[in-house]
């Protein structure tokens, strides 16, 4: 009986003792905000965290599912945030040309996969398909409220076609209410995103669409990593500590493994499992690279078009610190 108690105790002090040194472990940890939207291009964020890659970098991560560009980028620069992923557009064109404290860090997606730039119509409007986008001229064709690759792809589509802005009426909507506006008649084309695609797909043949951006800009990057205020410090060890475990669940992502967050997203949306779980896997640099000509290309167009007050560099959009110290470790 003795002996049993003995070892009892023994047992008792050998948990306390793990118990102990996890709280410690965890109380090390630097907690990390992150803006991310609820989207597939998130993958090998959530997948990085599920392999636990960011608590051997010293983090614990807070993934904050972000709704929009003037949202995540108001986080960043007040440093709400620390990190975000996101999407070239004119709101963070804008938010670095009035000296906000936001820079891309890394790259993330391109083009090669998926609907960016695809244009979708009811059969009914277009029973040729939309191979030719002539037919466009005089149509209606909803975009996103923020101005950004939608926008950019338009026009990319429509100089190819021999057509101008002028030849279309923009129509900008919110998210949720471009399908409904495109069953329904309000308009007669848009531009897909990934928010919306698996309601047009499920469509089937009532839906015909065009290819997309990649037809023109094959390896346009279009995803990248940004840092706020509370990154952007002289010590590049913290940012080059986070890319480097992202990086590790990119390379792993792109080898097959799948995060638990991919599954239950394409659950919730009643995405084809098959199609998600292998799709889209070789979009993005295992290094980070940024695609710097992508962005010029962007501003550029940006500025031809008067979204921004004056012409941006990339110079001014970058900064490769972090990464190169994560290249480096």
């Amino acid at each position: 009986m003795r002996r049993r108690e003995v070892l009892t105790g023994m047992a008792g002090l050998v948990t306390a003792a793990v118990s102990a040194r996890s709280r410690l472990a965890a109380a090390s940890l630097e907690t990390l905000r992150v803006g991310a939207p609820h989207r597939l291009h998130s993958s090998s964020l959530y997948l990085a965290q599920e392999q636990g890659y960011f608590r051997e970098a010293g983090f614990d991560l807070d993934i904050q599912a972000t709704q929009g560009s003037q949202q995540a980028f108001a986080l960043l620069a007040g440093g709400r945030t620390d990190v975000q992923l996101g999407t070239i557009n004119v709101p963070l064109l804008n938010a670095i040309i009035k000296g906000l404290p936001i820079r891309i860090v890394a790259g993330r997606d391109n083009v090669a996969c998926g609907n960016v730039g695809v244009i979708y119509g009811m059969r009914k409007s277009f029973p040729r398909g939309l191979a030719d986008l002539t037919q466009l001229k005089g149509k209606r064709v909803a975009t996103a409220r923020a101005i950004g690759t939608p926008q950019f792809s338009l026009d990319a589509q429509l100089e190819r076609a021999g057509l101008s802005p002028k030849d279309v009426t923009a129509v900008a909507l919110e998210n949720n209410l471009i399908v409904a506006a495109l069953m329904g008649g309000g308009v007669d084309a848009c531009i897909g995103t990934d928010e919306f695609d698996h309601t047009l797909a499920a469509l089937g043949p009532e839906v015909v669409h065009s290819g997309g951006l990649a037809q023109i800009y094959p390896s346009f990057q279009f995803g990248h990593i940004m840092f706020g205020q509370t990154m952007l410090t002289p010590d590049v060890d913290r940012g080059a500590r986070f890319l480097s475990a992202y990086l590790r669940g990119a390379h792993d992502f792109a080898h097959g493994k799948t995060p638990r967050f991919l599954e239950d997203l394409a659950k919730a949306n009643r995405l084809d499992q098959k199609q998600t779980m292998t799709g889209c896997r070789d979009t993005f640099p295992l290094d980070g690279a940024i695609d710097l000509q992508s962005l010029r290309l962007y501003a550029a167009w940006a500025a031809r078009n008067n979204y921004i007050p004056r012409p941006v560099e990339v110079t001014e959009l970058v900064d490769d610190r972090f990464l190169r110290k994560s290249r480096a470790s």
